[in-house]
């Protein structure tokens, strides 16, 4: 298994197991969920709590992911992931 389907259905599996479901709007409320600021925007250190609760990476090499998935995701180079980034993955 590629890391990157690793990744998406570790991601799936918490989206399902705290909203019920993967379809837009599990999708919209997890997204929200990890918005702390509710900038409408993802920044890395809540890319980092989504991916620790997901169980992706540990303490040692999340920084690593959260710098891959920006990287994959952050089409704006914003460096931060918006809805419509983050839907693009999962959706």
């Amino acid at each position: 298994m590629s890391a990157e389907v690793e990744l998406v259905a570790k991601v799936q599996k918490l989206m399902s197991e705290r909203f019920g479901g993967s379809d837009a709007t599990a999708r919209k409320k997890l997204f929200d969920a990890y918005d702390a600021d509710a900038d409408g925007q993802i920044d890395r250190d809540e890319l980092g709590q989504l991916l620790a609760d997901a169980g992706v990476g540990n303490g040692f090499t999340r920084g690593v992911w959260v710098r891959g998935v920006v990287a994959k995701l952050d089409a704006d180079e914003s460096k931060t992931i918006s809805y419509a980034e983050f839907e693009g993955i999962l959706g």
